[in-house]
């Protein structure tokens, strides 16, 4: 697939919103995102600091097909990128995007002296885990997530 790999540009969110829906709505995800809350939380991550977010856009018609985006973080004696988000359109989805994604996020990264990138992902032999495994991503074995519920 061709297409040209660049930043996003705070207007590139609400096309970035309709892919998010889109993708996590579907398999193997299966959550309820709407536009309204893929919106804003597409928006809360862009106006984090040290925000990244990187689009894959079709040649053709410049359309959005893919996006990704995190944010830079210090720690005591290094930086690192948290990838929070990450998808590509479902049906082109296995097409090298997700791949040109990454590898222009690794150029930024390591201009800007960043130790490491960190995402968090369906366990398993699931498609995700299996892609960031192809992408040179391995389990940190020194982390674990854990979590909390908060209410009923």
């Amino acid at each position: 697939m061709l297409g040209k790999v660049r930043l996003l540009s705070e207007k590139d969110l609400e096309e970035a919103a309709n892919i998010f829906a889109s993708v996590f709505r579907d398999m193997p995800w299966n959550e309820p995102w709407s536009y309204k809350t893929s919106y804003k939380r597409l928006l809360d991550i862009s106006l984090t600091p040290g925000y990244i977010g990187v689009g894959y856009f079709d040649f053709s018609n410049g359309g959005l097909l893919g996006f990704l985006m995190g944010n830079e973080e210090q720690w005591a004696d290094t930086k690192s990128f948290y990838i929070n988000e990450i998808c590509v359109l479902n049906n082109i989805q296995h097409s090298g995007i997700g791949t040109s994604l990454l590898e222009y996020l690794k150029h930024i990264l390591e201009s800007r002296s960043v130790h490491e990138a960190y995402l968090s992902t369906e366990k398993g032999n699931a498609k995700p885990e299996l892609f960031f495994k192809r992408n040179g991503f391995s389990t940190n074995e020194s982390r674990i997530l854990m979590s909390v519920e908060i209410g009923n």
